[in-house]
Parts: structure tokens; sequence; C-alpha cells
């Protein structure tokens, strides 16, 4: 039986996405035996509650009325590019122009497209422990090796430089960050990111800012790595930053993204869009365009109403004497499972069992990287019942 390339074959299965269906299931089964299960508390995927805000949904309705939906550049189109410079300037703080960003299908696609332009096999590519599981994935579909380097939960979640160092070899090609980071909501202050540039910089390696949560930040500032870039630097083309509509303006099945870099780099990355996805529908560039020019409020609104999710969670696991730090961006919050009578405890088999039990579903720590095997990831982007149900059941199954 023919299975394709074996090493993306026998690549994990991501337990997000499996234990959201695997949830469902069991709702079907206990309803079918006519069986009443507890109120369900999807916590697992970071999927906001908010449907896309109106303005952005008309803007893809009047695109799909007037305009042909041909064929377009593979880059985006120029209109929607030099909007995005603007944006770029206006919300991370750097200076760029319309050749600098090119636009992909979600965060994935251009993240994708960038590690397809840039590594191959025999590459070595730095990437977080924990991280978001598709970056080890996507590094397989390269033929790149994903070297992981561990993020401390005793400090706010930061990486640690002497380590990076113990890890760079000659194959290493590309440092991947996240801040603000997806699962710990760690913000890195402008000295850790000083660093993290400097140690690009001694290896001569790509450095990979995945920002997707640029705009959403409860405490700290977001810094991205290009604002310490001198122009010159930055057209070389040593930073990518990875950017999506998807968590700021709650547009996660529009599926658009985009990479800003050098412009020799954005070439080449292009020739790679081209080649996987042609172009983006026109329809969902023009909502696109409608969230950077429309209100901003809607993102405010979000935002805080992710701030109060973090908040109530924070203090509920303070109440069940669960809490080891406050997550300060993003939306998702690692809590620790483990047993406090000392006996082994995994992410993985808690997440299952808590499914059963309590029909709560949550994603198990070890899909993240091993530093978070005793950990549960909770989204902070459910509805503020599912939080308080799920946390109060997390807490008590932990502790039977």
């Amino acid at each position: 039986m023919k299975s394709g390339k074996k090493h993306l074959y026998e690549l994990p299965v991501n337990d997000i996405s499996t234990l959201g269906t695997y949830a469902e299931q069991l709702q079907r089964e206990a309803e079918a035996r006519g069986l009443t299960l507890p109120p369900s508390a999807r916590l697992q995927i970071g999927e906001p509650s908010f449907r896309t805000p109106e303005h952005i949904r008309l803007a893809a309705q009047q695109s799909i009325e007037q305009e042909l939906m041909t064929y377009g550049p593979a880059a985006g189109w120029p209109w929607l590019r030099e909007l995005l410079a603007q944006k770029i300037q206006r919300v991370n703080g750097y200076q760029v122009e319309s050749q600098h960003v090119a636009i992909g299908m979600g965060g994935t696609g251009v993240l994708q497209a960038t590690f397809t332009a840039t590594v191959g096999s025999g590459d070595e590519v730095l990437i977080p422990n924990p991280c978001w599981p598709f970056y080890p994935m996507q590094l397989a579909t390269c033929g790149a090796t994903a070297v992981p380097y561990p993020l401390d939960p005793a400090s706010e979640w930061y990486p640690d430089i002497a380590q990076l160092e113990r890890l760079v070899t000659e194959r290493t090609r590309m440092l991947v960050i996240n801040t603000p980071g997806n699962p710990t909501g760690a913000v890195f202050p402008r000295a850790v990111i000083a660093e993290l540039l400097d140690f690009a910089r001694r290896h001569d390696l790509y450095l990979l800012s995945d920002e997707c949560y640029d705009q959403i930040i409860f405490e700290g500032e977001h810094c991205s790595p290009a604002t310490l870039l001198e122009p010159d630097e930055f057209e070389n083309g040593r930073f990518i930053g990875i950017y999506t509509f998807s968590k700021s303006y709650a547009m996660t099945g529009w599926r658009i993204g985009y990479v800003v870099t050098g412009a020799p780099l954005i070439k080449t990355i292009t020739q790679v869009l081209s080649a996987e996805f042609t172009n983006l529908a026109t329809m969902v560039q023009r909502a696109a365009a409608a969230a950077l020019t429309g209100p901003q409020a809607c993102v405010i609104e979000m935002r805080e109403a992710y701030r109060h999710r973090r908040d109530r969670t924070v203090s509920l696991l303070k109440e069940y004497d669960r809490y080891i730090y406050s997550p300060h961006g993003a939306f998702y919050a690692l809590v620790n499972v483990e047993s406090r009578n000392g006996e082994k405890r995994q992410g993985r088999q808690f997440a299952l069992d808590l499914l059963h039990a309590h029909n709560v579903a949550v994603a198990p720590g070890s899909g993240f990287g091993s530093v978070t095997d005793p950990y549960v990831r909770i989204s902070l982007a459910a509805s503020d019942e599912e939080i308080e149900r799920g946390v109060r059941a997390i807490c008590e199954f932990a502790d039977r």
C-alpha cells in the first residue's frame, strides 16, 4: 500500500483538532443512547467566540456583487499590500513599503511558503519548546529538522540564550520566535528581543518572528525585532515577520495572512505562493482591507473580553491553588495538572479522561513540546461560561 513520504506519514497526530472531533463523536453517541452529558466546554482550540465584524463581512459581499472574481497577483493586490505596509508602521512600529509584503492563505500558509523558500534538506531550525504544533510539521514537509529550545516557566516562559548557544550547529539556518506566544501567552520584552536578534546575527541566521497575536496584549509592549534593525539589514532579509487577520479580527475561516521581509526574499516567497495557491480570492482581500480601514473598536472589544477571561481564569486557578503564571498576551493559558501526591501524570491522558468525565475538551501540553508534558492548554477565546465551568472542572479533576 502506498502512503506517500514515510517521514510525513509517521508524524504525530495533531491532538488539538482530533480531540475536538472526538468530543463531537462522544456527544452524538450519548444522544443516540438517550443520555444527557454535562454542558460542553470546548477549550482546546484558538477559535474566537466572536463573529467576524459586520463591516468586514459586508465588504466581501459587495466585492462578490460588484467585481469579477479573476486571478490576481500571487503576492496580493497592490491596494491591500499598501494598506498592510501602513498597518505595520502604525501597529508594529517599523517602516516598510508594499514591495516588502506578500499575502497568503492565513498565517499558516505564509509560514509554509516562507519555510519552503528558505530551508530544506539537511538544514536545522531552532523552534520554541513549547510551540505551535505546526512548526515541526511544516518544517518536516520541507525536509528541514526542527530543533526545540526550551522556554522556562519559572521566568515568564522566556528563552535562555545560553541554551540556544548549545543547540546551534553549522547546519542551523533559522531561529523561530513567537511573541505573544502560543501556547504560553508570553510577551517577550525588548531586552529579550534584542538578545535574540544578536544571537541571530552572531550565527548568521534568519530570524522568523511569528507575530500573529500582535494586537492581543494585556500587559507589556509587543516589540517586533524589525524595530531594532537598520534599513539595510532589514532589506537583506535577516528578519521575517508573520502576521494574520485570524485572531485580531475573528477571521480564522477567511484564511488570510501576510509575510513581511526584505524585497529580494519577498520575491522568492512569492514564487512559492504562486506555485502553492496562485492567488487569494479578491473578496477575502477586500474584507481584509475593510478590517484595516474600518472601525477598530472591534479589536479593542475582543481584546478586553479576552483580558476579562484571562483575569477570571487566573482567579480560578488561585482559588484552587493551581496558579503558576499570568499570560500577558494572546488568548491561552497553560495549566499544570500534575498530581499533588507526586504521581506522574501526562497531560494527554488527563485530557482524554477529563473529556469522558466532564465533557470538557482541552489541548494536551505534550502536543506543544516536551516541556509542557504535565500541562494542558486552555483557550481564552471560548465563552465566559465555558471558561468558568471548564477551569473548575480541570482543577477539581486534577485534585481527584
